[in-house]
């Protein structure tokens, strides 16, 4: 009798138990949650003749982000955010962020060497070179973090754009003398492209023009 009531008990939970909904994990996941655009297809072109922006260096932008967390983290001004149509950047997920990035940098690397990751350019007034996509200086080296960049790889846009992601994220976290979350600085910091008025309306426009195809979630 005693094994008879264990069965019927035994079959009554089973069947209970089949009738529960398991909710697929990524079903838990909330829309902002996505995954990144592959960098496969992350598609930027130029203004000058077509010229491309690499998908292996949309790659390179994804896994600096994973040592620079901060451009992450942190919340950008929301004028700066306003002039590039992405007022609610600091309501994106981490994953929208990235692909943020993606795009803001590739945007200043347009204007910085023209996708031209062997462009070379002498400062005779710092007496040195700007070089790669995002005209760094072999200097960088000493003054960022994850920032490795000598005389033999300056021009490898692997570490000319992870040294280039050190220096943002200096500059977004701010500092007792400078203003944090400034794209677009009111005094210089690294990029003259994003504090003199005549170059960043042309970053801003870049950005704009592609914000709608690769960042819908911006809009």
């Amino acid at each position: 009798m005693k094994v008879f009531i264990f069965s019927i008990t035994f079959l009554f939970l089973f069947s209970c138990s089949s009738n529960l909904e398991i909710p697929d994990e990524s079903s838990t996941l909330k829309d902002s949650d996505q995954d990144l655009i592959s960098a496969t297809i992350f598609q930027v072109v130029g203004d000058y003749n077509g010229n491309l922006w690499s998908r292996e260096w949309t790659q390179f932008i994804y896994d600096s982000l994973e040592y620079n967390t901060g451009l992450l983290e942190n919340d950008i001004n929301e004028q700066d955010l306003q002039s590039i149509n992405c007022s609610n950047f600091n309501s994106l997920s981490k994953t929208q962020r990235t692909m943020f990035w993606a795009l803001f940098m590739s945007s200043v690397s347009h204007f910085e060497s023209s996708f031209n990751p062997n462009e070379r350019y002498y400062e005779s007034s710092m007496k040195k070179y700007s070089e790669g996509l995002f005209q760094l200086s072999t200097s960088d080296s000493s003054y960022y973090s994850n920032c490795d960049v000598d005389n033999s790889n300056i021009l490898d846009p692997k570490e000319n754009i992870r040294c280039a992601i050190s220096i943002l994220d200096v500059q977004i976290e701010g500092s007792s003398r400078r203003e944090p979350g400034r794209l677009f600085p009111d005094s210089y910091f690294y990029w003259s492209v994003l504090t003199r008025s005549s170059s960043k309306i042309k970053v801003q426009n870049f950005f704009k023009e592609r914000v709608g195809e690769l960042l819908p979630f911006c809009l």
